[in-house]
């Protein structure tokens, strides 16, 4: 079982961070509703298929981690004749990839996450069991996809959108590479298969140990981390075992190579909305400061004033009965509760000798020293 734990602020409740993690998860499902996963409306090219059968556009959809099979890249062009939405022409890049799992339902505009990127099917080839996917700058930029070389026969991580509300084996994946990381080392611990991933310092406080990480879209658990700041190591390890190591595409790479890496987008949506409650909280201490200090100025505490000899007393100090301050005048004061002399008075001292106003009850109240006394203890 994956979990993810991020500790609160020491200053702030476990449980308001409870809360926002909760807050997080709430976030994350309605932000995918209808989030253009169901196909176009419009006109569909499809080679050799029937017309797909149509996904309710309210359907909530996002990936898992779970890899269903590993694909193989069969090309990867750039072309300068694309058309596109004011009928001109531009460049971008294309790839076409055959899957056999994958396949199963797609329809043009359905999205399959390949090494962890979230794409959109563009072509679709039933009888060769191909499709096509359209690789934007930004992907470019972002990925490792441009750097796969067909001829070689290059495999990639494939895996269907999932339902929300479905099975969910692995964790909430959106296909929103973060950048890539670099494999540094890797070692075998019995039937274990362990990487070292090196990570740009910036995300690396979304890493945890034992929390959620997805590698070329694998839902992984992040075993060890070391993050030391822009100019020290940037690190963490997982590992892979038997059975993993057979159904994806990571254990094939060595020292050297890149992997697409997505951190667990909760920890985004925490922070985002802790980084929105935390002003309103320190303005709120403010206000308890503030009002603090003027309960102490009335129960006769100081802010800056003197006692009769001219001493500074300070909060907490006990306020001698001939008080001086700046703000008060010199004149007999009246009656003042103090905070340090909330106490049980001595047994033996006799507050009321004379026995003035008792009732029946044995006890007297005084009101200089806030507490009950009961001469018949």
């Amino acid at each position: 079982m994956h979990h993810t734990s991020y500790p609160p602020s020491p200053t702030h409740s476990p449980k308001m961070a409870s809360f926002l993690v909760a807050t997080a998860w709430a976030v994350l499902a309605l932000s995918q509703v209808g989030h253009g996963f169901a196909p176009a409306t419009t006109s569909q090219r499809v080679t050799n298929r029937p017309t797909p059968a149509i996904a309710s556009p309210s359907s909530c959809q996002m990936f898992t981690g779970i890899v269903e099979e590993m694909g193989e890249v069969l090309s990867l062009e750039t072309k300068d004749d694309m058309t596109l939405w004011d009928g001109s022409k531009g460049s971008g890049t294309e790839m076409v990839i055959k899957g056999d799992v994958v396949m199963d339902g797609a329809y043009l505009g359905c999205s399959i996450s390949v090494n962890g990127v979230c794409l959109t099917a563009t072509e679709l080839d039933v009888d060769g069991n191909t499709f096509k996917v359209g690789l934007a700058p930004e992907t470019l930029r972002k990925t490792n996809l441009g750097t796969y070389v067909p001829q070689s026969k290059q495999k990639v991580n494939l895996e269907r959108a999932s339902e929300i509300g479905g099975r969910n084996s692995g964790h909430f994946v959106q296909g929103h590479v973060d950048n890539v990381g670099t494999i540094s080392d890797r070692w075998v611990d019995e039937n274990s298969l362990f990487f070292k991933i090196s990570f740009p310092y910036e995300y690396m406080r979304y890493v945890v140990p034992k929390g959620f990480i997805a590698i070329d879209g694998t839902s992984l658990t992040v075993c060890d981390v070391k993050s030391e700041g822009p100019d020290g190591e940037n690190w963490f390890t997982f590992m892979l075992v038997e059975y993993t190591q057979q159904k994806i595409i990571i254990p094939s790479k060595e020292v050297g190579d890149t992997v697409n890496i997505e951190v667990d987008v909760l920890g985004k949506y925490s922070e985002q909305a802790w980084g929105a409650f935390v002003p309103k909280m320190e303005a709120l201490e403010q206000k308890v400061k503030e009002l603090e200090a003027k309960v102490m100025r009335l129960e006769g505490g100081n802010t800056g004033g003197t006692d009769s000899t001219g001493k500074e007393v300070k909060h907490g100090d006990v306020v001698p009965k001939k008080f001086s301050s700046s703000h008060e005048s010199q004149s007999p004061k009246p009656e003042t509760w103090v905070r340090k002399e909330q106490a049980f008075y001595n047994e033996t001292e006799d507050l009321n000798p004379k026995r003035e106003n008792r009732d029946n009850t044995g006890t007297d109240w005084v009101r200089t020293k806030q507490t009950f006394y009961d001469t018949n203890y």
